[in-house]
């Protein structure tokens, strides 16, 4: 008889794995790219970063200050070499205006589809739904609860 955890890891389909980051064995799933060590993760976290920062025509001594930062101490971050706070992510993209999810999209799409397209299609809808204004939003979650309740239930 399996336990509450094993279920869990049979149920989400999480494979034992190892991560140089991590001295013991973890679960994972496992997604159409594989699993990108979290150093890999990091690194398409910070680049986004960048990019996000570039777009917006600033440079890091001009964001530093905005976050209370040193510019160097906020240039370790666009270099990989500290890891990110969530609530760090989220005043960064009140700062230079962008959608966390468009970082998360940016380091695990495998997290959003079971293939890239899958994944670029999802982002692309995200990023529609968020231009829409309230009363827009409220029709679309009508109709797309009224296909999901019509909608046959699968084991995918």
């Amino acid at each position: 008889m399996k336990n509450r955890v094993e279920k869990h890891i049979e149920n989400k389909g999480l494979v034992e794995t190892k991560d140089p980051e991590i001295d013991k064995p973890i679960y994972r799933c496992p997604g159409f790219e594989g699993m990108p060590a979290f150093s890999e993760l990091d690194g398409r976290i910070s680049d986004a970063l960048r990019q996000a920062r570039e777009r917006t025509g600033l440079t890091h001594a001009d964001v530093a200050p905005m976050l209370g930062l040193h510019h160097q101490v906020y240039g370790r971050y666009e270099r990989n070499e500290t890891k990110m706070s969530v609530t760090r992510l989220i005043h960064l993209s009140e700062l230079l205006d962008f959608s966390p999810i468009d970082v998360v999209m940016a380091a695990a799409p495998y997290r959003f589809g079971k293939t890239q397209g899958e994944a670029d299609r999802r982002l692309e809808l995200i990023k529609i739904v968020e231009t829409l204004p309230a009363d827009a939003v409220d029709s679309l979650l009508s109709l797309v609860d009224a296909m999901t309740r019509l909608r046959p239930k699968t084991d995918d």
